[in-house]
């Protein structure tokens, strides 16, 4: 019975051992690896994000540029000229980030250049890219890494950019000229971690709804509540592992990426309710349920709007901070309902401490929306701190359960030993008569069951035993002398039957015995001769003035006759009794 309460907690700690062993061994690998793993490499790059210039001679950091609405499609041509010290060697490229515009890239040899005028290396364009936004998405539209292949004499050339915002918070990032492989790779590796803690998320809510599962012992709400933590984890792994760019880098689709954002922000919001509403132990009863149907409701309406009408869905983002706020709120309300409670149990201070954590990680992802939301360069730093906060929130609530999950293995372990003792004579450790009662009524189940479905007889014996001369020890001895009177007689009882039954002390002097067997009739006999041999042979050397004495009967129980348990009970005691006034007649 131990290994079925301890058994829950395996399947949590495995689960949660390898994954915390994949990152460690990921980590470990990456860190150490040499050769052409892509985690390593970070080649010699320019910055060039400095130093353009438009035809009025106005000079830019190309990052700087901000558009307004009134930009949006209208041309803005910057030139930059390759200083000396950036030596070029050949495969290099322009590489960086853009999101919302298009663009075309090209050389033109002024006429200090010595190409001017050659129509391999002189004015040409390099370089052209149309932003494919479909109108799926809003913020991060377009967010692509792009690599314009130049070669060594366009150190002499002017580069020109011709861009035209297709959006007003269209921008360029982290400019530089790099051999194009190199950028990829620093790329990746910049963001890989972020990544690799996002997958760890998944993994963990992963874990938590297989632990759910198995936990078949839980009450219904605390089922509900692990399930709603395993999918809020899922959920906002997958947020935090598109919003690392890593995939994007891969297989692009920036559009279709930016737009599961939006609604895995969204859709992060339901499990949150359902987690509060379902650890605290007084709930709104409809509050989750409410969350449930906005949430689906909203989710409706913005893709019905995205499809039908080119609404983008990065309002999804918003309506997410708003209803995190709401959960917050009602986190907030549960926890000081808990904190006022008279009956202050370590069930509810673990709820207090669940909705306390909750609180702070909804207050972290509405401060990660709110950063994003504003900004309009460097977003692709956001979910930084609902990262950390969350990683760090998983270890202290796997602490906790582990502690709460050792508390309810002792208050289980507590149990099984009350029932234990409860069925359990204390004077000779043989099982009592409730415990028989409830043998009585599982194989009278058993008989019925064998009856009706017409399948293979089932037997087995039962055995009344009486033990001799109890109360002339008590009278002569003291009851002191009786009690181990019968303790020698339940011992030696015990361990005649052994493993062939279950031996039952019924009253003060009073013991059944079940045989099962296949043939249960030949067990009994040999039960009997073994019986009578350890009395002989107790009596032998105790020499006591009053010697041990049983006396026995028995009856067969058989699935095809029409006896009752009970009618085999009588007929063994009525073979006692004969015993015992045959034993009395030869003294």
């Amino acid at each position: 019975m131990k290994n079925k309460y301890r058994k829950h907690n395996i399947y949590l700690i495995a689960y949660t051992s390898m994954v915390l062993l994949w990152l460690v061994s990921v980590l470990f690998k990456a860190y150490r690896a040499e050769g052409e793993q892509i985690l390593v490499h970070d080649g010699d790059y320019y910055d060039i994000c400095d130093g353009w210039y438009d035809d009025d001679g106005n000079v830019y950091n190309i990052e700087n540029i901000v558009f307004t609405k009134a930009d949006v499609l209208k041309e803005k041509v910057i030139h930059y000229r390759i200083p000396e010290d950036c030596k070029l060697k050949g495969g290099e490229a322009i590489c960086f980030f853009s999101r919302g515009m298009d663009f075309s890239v090209y050389a033109t040899a002024p006429e200090d250049s010595p190409y001017y005028g050659s129509e391999e290396f002189g004015s040409r364009t390099i370089y052209e890219f149309k932003q494919n936004s479909a109108n799926l998405s809003g913020k991060d539209i377009g967010l692509t890494v792009q690599v314009v292949p130049i070669s060594i004499m366009d150190r002499y050339n002017e580069i020109s950019i011709s861009i035209v915002p297709t959006e007003y918070s269209a921008f360029i990032l982290e400019m530089r000229i790099e051999k194009s492989s190199d950028y990829i790779y620093s790329t990746i590796r910049s963001r890989m971690p972020r990544f690799i803690w996002s997958i760890f998320i998944i993994f963990f809510g992963i874990a938590t709804i297989a632990y759910t599962l198995f936990a078949v012992e839980k009450k219904r709400e605390d089922k509900t509540a692990f399930f709603a933590w395993g999918f809020h984890s899922i959920i906002l792994g997958l947020l935090l592992t598109t919003e690392s760019q890593v995939i994007q880098i891969l297989v692009g689709k920036p559009e279709f990426l930016s737009s599961l954002k939006y609604a895995l922000a969204l859709l992060i919001c339901f499990p949150s309710a359902v987690l509060c509403d379902s650890i605290t132990q007084y709930p709104h009863k409809r509050f989750s349920h409410i969350i449930g149907a906005v949430v689906a409701v909203l989710f409706v309406i913005e893709s019905a709007g995205s499809f039908f009408f080119n609404v983008s869905l990065y309002r999804l983002f918003l309506i997410s901070a708003i209803l995190m706020i709401f959960n917050m709120i009602i986190a907030f309300h549960f926890t000081i309902r808990e904190i006022r409670s008279k009956d202050f149990t370590k069930k509810r201070r673990f709820s207090i401490f669940v909705n306390i954590s909750s609180i702070l990680n909804y207050l972290v992802f509405i401060l990660d929306l709110g950063v994003y939301a504003i900004s309009s360069r460097h977003m692709t730093d956001w979910g930084r701190i609902a990262r950390v906060y969350y990683v760090v929130f998983l270890f202290v609530v796997l602490i906790v359960l582990l502690r709460l999950a050792i508390l309810r293995n002792k208050q289980a372990m507590l149990a099984e030993e009350y029932k234990v003792k409860s069925r359990t004579d204390a004077l000779t450790g043989l099982l009592n008569k409730g415990a028989y009662i409830e043998k009585e009524a599982e194989l009278t189940e058993r008989l019925n069951k064998v009856r009706e479905n017409g399948e293979k007889d089932f037997s087995f014996a039962i055995m009344a035993i009486d033990l001799n001369y109890l109360k002339k020890v008590n009278d002569n001895f003291g009851h002191d002398e009786g009690d181990r009177f019968i303790q020698s007689a339940s011992d030696i009882l015990r361990d005649a039957v052994g493993e062939h039954g279950e031996t039952y002390r019924t009253g003060g002097d009073e013991f059944l015995a079940i045989i099962y067997g296949d043939d249960p009739e030949a067990v009994y006999q040999s039960v009997v001769k073994d019986l009578n041999d350890r009395i002989e042979k107790y009596n032998d050397s105790e020499n006591k003035e009053i010697p041990l004495s049983l006396a026995y009967g028995h009856a067969l129980c058989i699935s095809s006759q029409n006896y009752s348990i009970h009618d085999s009970e009588r007929i063994a005691d009525k073979e006692m009794y004969e015993c015992k006034r045959m034993m009395k007649a030869e003294r």
